[in-house]
Formats: structure tokens, sequence, C-alpha cells
């Protein structure tokens, strides 16, 4: 195995040089990295001057995780995952010293199938330990906003203010623990206080694109993407890339892979400092950092495409986000209103494509792919005229808006970004998503 590493800086750098083929992100994105998201701390937030809080809804990308498939090719060691009290520890705050319940990944020896998945210790899609670390941290750094700096969540936990919602997934899960053990450490926490998570059923959940149980209709919805000269253009300049990585992962015979430049596969390796792949065959014959970095921004683009630049982006915004955007304004008002079951401060632990659908309604076209750990939140703020604005904070910064809102981001009117988001609101969705 010839090895290879890059830098993080390197990862964030070629990622946009290969996002340029279709459009590249906005200069004020030049620090991104996929493998770190960017959250606001107090150094780097400001509050609107002479504004009041009421209420914030933060959406959080899982942190670092393995890759979702595993690979002919994959020959690496994972050792990336597992804590024998997993459950219970985030950073360096312990939340239970006598944990009841271990977990652990076995090598099943017995099973003739071991040999298809990789070495380590991590299952498949599992977040690793650089995975929680990093969304530990996001919880310190909303900390150190709105229990610190603007005292709009209290010193001490109370869950009558908090509503958390995870995905089905366990990565989402974890990740939402984590977050919430930065954001309330145990010494602030009475004891026995207990967060509820919530979380939809996998078979109606509606924040997470990959749904298909939800809308059979959305392949063929995305499909037309693929006929348009964007695609094949796109498609036709990285054809060799992608012939070099299906051969080297050993999938150039697989039709349910080998359509694509696979980029889940490479993201472990970038963000981890692991040995990028080499052909079996021959060991000269490697995948480099530049190369690894373009398929991942390439995946992104096929995946996100339909929503941006395809034939039928508004109805495909409609069908893939508008299914929960609806509640977002839904929630303000409820807050706005005293609605005794609104809380005031929302957590959505959730994945990339989740924070995507509501970044392809509300922002610029090019607004990078949500990172690892990487946060968008959305506050709405009473002005002195008891009028409500709504801003927006992503990667740390303040959101382009898509030039259809026809308001800036940093305050708009509440509602009008709440009329722009009801109008993604499929009127009947079963019968838009039927096939």
């Amino acid at each position: 195995m010839h090895l290879l590493r890059v830098s993080l800086a390197s990862v964030a750098f070629f990622a946009l040089q290969a996002a340029a083929q279709i459009g590249e992100y906005d200069p004020i994105y030049s620090d991104y990295d996929y493998c770190q998201g960017i959250t606001s701390d107090s150094k780097t937030y400001k509050p609107i001057p002479g504004a009041t809080l009421k209420k914030v809804q933060l959406f959080m990308r899982h942190g670092d995780r393995v890759p979702s498939m595993v690979f002919p090719g994959d020959d690496a060691d994972y050792s990336l995952c597992g804590s024998a009290t997993e459950s219970h520890y985030s950073g360096s705050d312990t939340l239970s010293r006598t944990p009841t319940v271990q977990s652990k990944i076995m090598d099943p020896q017995d099973s003739p199938y071991h040999k298809l998945l990789w070495k380590g210790n991590c299952d498949i899609g599992q977040l690793t330990n650089r995975g929680k670390q990093q969304t530990y941290n996001v919880g310190k750094s909303i900390r150190s906003i709105y229990v610190d700096m603007l005292k709009f969540l209290p010193k001490f936990l109370n869950t009558d203010i908090i509503y958390v919602r995870n995905t089905h997934a366990v990565r989402t899960r974890e990740s939402a623990e984590h977050m919430l053990n930065g954001l309330y450490p145990s010494r602030f926490r009475v004891p026995g206080s207990i967060i509820e998570m919530n979380a939809y059923p996998e078979a109606v959940e509606n924040i997470v694109l990959s749904s298909g149980n939800l809308c059979p209709a959305l392949p063929s919805i995305f499909k037309p993407f693929a006929s348009t000269p964007t695609f094949l253009n796109f498609f036709k300049s990285n054809y060799a890339l992608m012939a070099k990585t299906n051969n080297i992962l050993g999938i150039a015979n697989n039709p349910q892979y080998n359509n694509s430049l696979n980029g889940d596969f490479f993201i472990s390796r970038l963000c981890n400092n692991m040995p990028l792949p080499c052909s079996r065959t021959n060991a000269t014959d490697c995948i480099t950092p530049t190369e690894a970095t373009k398929a991942i921004a390439g995946t992104w683009v096929m995946a996100y495409g339909p929503m941006r630049w395809g034939p039928q982006v508004e109805k495909v915004k409609r069908i893939s986000g508008g299914m929960f955007v609806g509640t977002i304004p839904k929630n303000i008002r409820a807050t706005l209103n005293g609605d005794p079951s609104s809380r005031p401060f929302e957590f959505y632990s959730v994945h990339d494509q989740s924070i995507d659908q509501i970044m392809a309604i509300i922002s610029a076209p090019n607004t990078p792919w949500p990172g690892y750990s990487a946060t968008l939140g959305l506050e709405t703020w009473e002005l002195a005229d008891k009028s409500h604005v709504v801003r927006a904070i992503y990667e740390g910064k303040m959101v382009k808006a898509h030039p259809d809102l026809k308001c800036s981001l940093e305050a708009c009117p509440l509602d009008t970004f709440a009329t722009f988001l009801e109008r993604y609101v499929p009127s009947d969705a079963q019968a838009e998503c039927a096939v």
C-alpha cells in the first residue's frame, strides 16, 4: 500500500477546485473544509444590535464517520470507532462513571462473509471517535453563545425549553448526545434530568432525502438532471477518474456503483490521514489526494445537482425539502404566540442531505455541501418596533439568500421568510410522490 497523506487545508482547497466544474463556491467559504464544519462561537458571533432573540432552530450534521458501504478493494484498517462507554462519554466530560452496558463491534471469524468487511472496530457508517469529539465541540461553541453571551438559554439545563430531534440513524442519535453533553455538561444538570430525544420511524422520516419509502417518485424526479448538458459535460470530464477509481475499488463490473465517483469511499481516509488505495495488480497505480478530493466534490455535484441545475429544480426542492421546511415557520409562530408546547430552542441532529435540502431552498446555489458537524442556525429576533426577522448562519457565516427569496438572511422579515418556505410545502405530498 502506497502511503499518501493530505492536510485538511489541502482537502478544502482541492474540493473547491473540483466544485468549480459547475459553479465555484462563494469566496466567503474560502476556509471551507469538508472534514470539519465551522460553528460560530462567542469570539466570532455578533447579535443583532437592539434586538431580542426569541427562537433558535439549530441543524447539525453528524460528525466524522466511516464509509456507508464496503467495497471489494477496501483493505484499510478502520480502527477509528468504539468506546466501552460510548453512550456515556463525550470529549472530556463523563456523564456516568458506572455504565451498565458496553458496546463492541466483533470480527465475525465464524461467518463465511467475514472477509467482506474491512479491518478495525467500526461498523458501516458508524460515528468515529473524531466525530464524537467534533459534535461535543459544537455543543461547547453553542453554549458559549446562547448561554454565556446572550443568556438565551439558562446556565443549568431546563428540559422544558429544549426540543431535540434526530433521524433514525444511530450516528445522528449519538451525535445529538455528544452535542448536548457539550452544551450542558453534567455539572450543569440536575441529577436525574432527562432530555427527550425525538425520532420519526424510518418509514415516515421527512427530514432526510433518501427516505424512498416516503416518496417513491424521487428517483424519477431526479433522473432528468442526468440528461442535461450540465450533467453530461460534468460526466464526460470526470469519466477517466471514474474509471480509475472503479478499477482500484474492484467495482468496474458492478452497475450498482460503477456509474458514480464513489466519493464516500475516500472521505474517511482523507479526514483521518489514512492511506489512499492502490491497484491490487500495480502498486504504483494509486489514487492521489487531488483525485480523491475531486471524486468527493464530484459526488456532491451528482447528489445536489438536481436541486440546483436540473430541469425540474422547483419540483425537486418541493418534494425533497418541502415535506419538512413547512415546520420551520410553523414552529417559529408557535413560539412567538406563546404556545406552551413550543420550545424556544430546537436542535436537529441530521445528515448532510437534510441540511442541504433546506439550503437549496433558502441559499444562493454556490453554497458548499455540509461538512462533518456543520451547522445551520436559524434565529428569530424581535426588533425594537416589535416586528420579527429571521437570520441564517451556516459555516459560521451569514447565509447569502437565494435570489427568489427577495430579502437578506442577515435579517429577513418573518412574513417574507415564512411565505417563501411555505410555497414549497406540497399541497398533496402523497399524490406528487406517487409512481
